[in-house]
């Protein structure tokens, strides 16, 4: 990108007006990455979101692009505003940094689900050991602690919040990615995991009366890009064909060398990953959720950013991941939001639209649960096709007040208005667009289809299905009749659907607590079976017969 022949162009970003002195041709986004200046980009910097916000307040940048048109209102570039992403310095620049919704009170599942006795299985204390270890489950969104007596296996303090790792992007590709732009990324993404997991640490502590000294023993659970991350292991591998860890087994290391500040001998237990995407999280949740001794066929379900399925069969376990994307944590939805106070979490219809919101309060934005509340609601209403198509005028007669929730945007695209601008928090339309239901489509197809595939490889169908389980903090909070609609799961009787919490943060402490455990993890990672979607006969065809919605389901 040429800039009048200039080599250097000076920009501000930041309240306090320092200067920046950046190469022509540089973007906004990577200008304030090169000097460690956070700006959100949920997507990675791909201008598919509008995360990234910047206005530009003085001085001249390149004209409003493709990305722009689309994620930005016709207004909002009139006024300046651009992504951050696409936008490339002319001059020197000033830009107003727009900040994201404000989120605070995370609706973040900590919960484990029931807890097995294990006062038989918990491992003696050895030489220079303490009686208190912590286990983390380390999300692609969320990062969770527990702190634990190694002596009675007791929880005493819980602790989580956002992975400071988001603002490079809200998924592992783009999270990935950044990790390939420059060696250094790898080195930045480590230690904001490790700074936060000390912070977290020392929460969990101060809720304790402890200090972080007396934690002598750590365990970790996460998906593969973000346990290669924690020890510092370039993940871009997984970026590519034949999408290999690099490391696949159990590691056992002392916590200063991870940068972990505990007790002066505390050790690190990594568990290990299947392959590919199928990481450590998975191995936590069969283990704690006993998968390969339940009876008949199951499958269980960790929803998230990346989606790992398991199918129990009187053969073996059989694994595969699917990369679902960030709209279910609200990325890349028009007026997406996390879990978080203000975020619409429920969505009805009496005569007219009924929202609710994490805390009562002024709606902010959407959030996952609210996103498949509202689309399940506009299929019942028809205003939603089985195709995704967003009907500004539906067949069939609509109350006059949802009726009126339909409109075209600025660029002529159809959306449904879910609150309006009086009534909403921050004093704008809360809207659901098409590019929002297309974004929905895109990460349940995700989901369905590994569901699919692993049913076609095991020679069954939906209805031998005899449980489905579903792990993880998302899978929690979502109405499962809604979810049945939008066909996110499969359409089984709700005696088959069960909840079983933060399965792979309950893996993780029991792997903290027993040797047995974690020799047990390690044998679950050599038997599960992994299905490589890429490249799998069908599997295109399978994705995109997900990607429609059911016409009808079971009461």
């Amino acid at each position: 990108m040429q800039t009048r022949g200039q080599e250097h162009v000076t920009i501000t970003l930041t309240d306090d007006g320092a200067p920046l002195s950046v190469e022509a041709g540089i973007s906004v986004l990577g200008a304030a990455r090169q000097n460690d200046i956070d700006i959100m980009a949920t997507c990675g910097g791909r201008g598919r979101c509008r995360s990234c916000r910047i206005k530009l307040v003085r001085g001249t940048a390149t004209e409003p692009g493709v990305a722009d048109i689309s994620q930005l209102s016709k207004d909002e570039i009139g006024e300046g505003y651009r992504l951050a992403c696409q936008c490339y310095p002319q001059s020197d620049s000033r830009y107003s940094i727009t900040p994201p919704t404000h989120e605070t009170s995370f609706q973040i599942l900590s919960e484990t689900g029931e807890w097995q006795d294990m006062l038989d299985s918990i491992d003696p204390a050895g030489e220079n050991e303490t009686p208190y270890g912590i286990a983390f489950d380390i999300g692609t969104t969320t990062v969770v602690g527990y702190l634990t007596s190694l002596e009675t296996g007791a929880t005493l303090a819980c602790v989580s919040g956002l992975n400071p790792q988001t603002v490079f992007g809200g998924d592992l590709i783009s999270r990935i990615g950044f990790a390939a732009e420059k060696k250094t990324h790898v080195k930045k993404l480590h230690q904001r995991i490790v700074t936060f997991m000390n912070d977290l640490s020392q929460r969990a502590c101060d809720q304790a009366g402890i200090s972080r000294a007396d934690i002598c023993k750590v365990t970790l659970v996460g998906n593969t890009c973000m346990h290669h991350l924690f020890l510092g292991i370039d993940p871009t591998p997984l970026g590519s064909a034949p999408y290999d860890p690099v490391l696949r087994e159990a590691r056992q290391c002392p916590a200063r060398e991870c940068g972990l500040r505990l007790h002066e001998h505390a050790r690190v237990y990594t568990l290990p990953v299947i392959a590919g995407f199928v990481g450590a999280d998975t191995i936590g949740m069969i283990m704690a959720s006993q998968l390969g001794s339940r009876p008949g066929n199951t499958i269980a379900v960790d929803i998230g950013t990346n989606a790992e399925v398991v199918l129990k069969t009187d053969r073996g376990l059989n694994a595969c991941s699917s990369p679902a994307g960030p709209a279910l944590e609200g990325g890349q939805i028009r007026d997406g939001m996390r879990a978080a106070f203000g975020a619409i979490d429920r969505v009805s219809a009496d005569r007219d639209i009924v929202t609710h919101t994490i805390g009562d309060a002024p709606a902010l934005g959407i959030c996952g649960s609210g996103l498949i509340d509202a689309a399940a609601v506009l299929l019942d209403l028809g205003i939603i096709s089985k195709t995704g198509r967003l009907l500004v005028q539906p067949d069939r007669l609509l109350p006059d007040a949802i009726a009126a929730r339909l409109r075209h945007d600025d660029n002529g695209s159809p959306e449904f208005v879910l609150v309006r601008a009086a009534d909403s928090g921050n004093h704008l339309d809360i809207v659901l667009s098409q590019g929002d239901i297309r974004q929905l489509q895109l990460a349940k197809a995700a989901i369905m289809s590994g569901v699919q595939a692993l049913l076609q490889q095991g020679n069954l169908e939906r209805s031998d299905i005899d449980a489905f389980l579903l792990a993880g903090g998302f899978g929690n909070y979502i109405n499962i009749r809604n979810a049945r609609r939008i066909g996110l799961i499969p359409d089984l009787a709700n005696d088959r659907i069960h909840f079983i919490a933060n399965a792979a943060g309950l893996g993780a402490q029991m792997a903290l607590l027993s040797d047995q455990c974690r020799r047990q993890a390690e044998k679950i990672a050599v038997e599960t079976q992994h299905l490589s979607l890429a490249g799998l006969p069908g599997f295109q065809k399978t994705y995109l017969d997900a990607m429609g919605f059911p016409e009808e389901i079971r009461k």
